[in-house]
């Protein structure tokens, strides 16, 4: 059998496709299994036992797309996949360019979720459709229902998977000074700054675990806002370390992995932090907990009141903090983490 997943999002979305190309393998030990991703995503697969080819396109961000390189990444695409004969092709991301993608593959069975979708005259470019209504569903769900609806297999969706293997762990903590003490790895910043919290509330955090005897590993994406974000709390705390943009996705969870806790917002991190399965406390504002809460993994979400994310209209000024990130205070966030951590260990 021959499988090809298509699925032009973000990182942490790629991320959150595992739990299905796991399935898949398990149902389909011998299978050959290929996935098309965005490039740039690409990291969080690498290594990935479960995974025979990852083929990237354009980069999510179109302000970094160049439509010569496009064109010559959809041509590389084509050659690389309309051959391949494949039995089944999904579209897990509901673009017109991942559409497109599965048409030319040429697939025997071409399946999407059609929940939503809106396909219209695109619906003939499938033979196969997932009729599951995920939209109070956590997005794993999304892409594993799709798939198991129409391959009709039995497994229950399983953890997040990113591979460590090959990541020497005491050599990044020793390049991180990381090690002597337990330590959390905290991750503020993010590429949507409305997910962000006020840089003063998250150094009252950072005090306050410090002084409870952790050292603290603050981890940014390559982005120099982040950088400089990060670097201005890490101000007057020798304890605190920087990443400053400058591990793979696989090292980063690989320190992830060997932290106490993982203390951020709604970001890539978080989900790294699920995969490696280290317990989690997330700030949540305007994102929708039911859908990105890290899965299967000891948490604490603190929530900011957010009516809007209910109706999906939102109406806050996002060139500023939003209120409901605003309504979450430093005390719940250092209760959490501490009871997070007691707890795990006591369990």
């Amino acid at each position: 059998m021959k499988f090809l997943l298509v699925k032009l999002n973000h990182i942490g979305d790629t991320l959150i496709m595992t739990p299905t190309i796991h399935a898949i393998r398990e149902a389909y030990p011998d299978a050959r299994i290929d996935v098309v991703v965005r490039k740039g995503c690409e990291g969080v697969l690498e290594g990935n036992p479960d995974i025979d080819n990852v083929f990237t396109i354009a980069r999510p961000e179109k302000e970094r797309r160049n439509p010569l390189e496009g064109l010559r990444e959809n041509i590389r695409l084509f050659a690389s996949t309309a051959f391949r004969r494949y039995d089944y092709a999904f579209d897990l991301s509901n673009s017109d360019r991942a559409k497109l993608i599965i048409a030319l593959s040429f697939a025997k069975h071409r399946g999407i979720n059609r929940w939503h979708a809106k396909l219209g005259w695109k619906k003939y470019l499938f033979t196969d459709f997932s009729d599951y209504a995920w939209g109070k569903s956590h997005r794993v769900l999304q892409d594993f229902v799709t798939v198991k609806d129409i391959l009709g297999f039995e497994q229950e969706a399983g953890p997040l998977r990113i591979s460590t293997e090959g990541i020497d762990l005491p050599s990044l903590q020793q390049r991180f000074r990381l090690g002597a003490k337990p330590y959390i790895v905290i991750h503020a910043t993010s590429r949507w700054s409305f997910k962000e919290w006020e840089p003063a509330r998250w150094r009252e955090v950072i005090r306050a675990l410090v002084a409870s005897g952790y050292d603290i590993l603050l981890s940014c994406g390559p982005d120099p806002r982040e950088i400089a974000t990060t670097a201005t709390l890490a101000e007057g705390f020798p304890e605190v370390r920087l990443t400053r943009g400058g591990t793979s996705l696989r090292e980063l969870a690989a320190l992830i992995g060997g932290a106490e806790a993982f203390l951020g917002v709604d970001t890539v991190a978080m989900h790294i932090a699920a995969a490696v399965g280290t317990p989690v406390v997330a700030l949540f504002g305007p994102s929708s907990e039911w859908s990105w809460a890290p899965w299967k993994v000891p948490q604490r979400l603190i929530l900011g009141d957010c009516p809007c994310k209910i109706t999906r209209k939102f109406v806050c000024d996002k060139s500023r903090l939003l209120p409901c990130m605003e309504s979450i205070r430093p005390p719940e966030v250092i209760e959490a983490v501490k009871e997070l951590i007691e707890g795990t260990a006591a369990a």
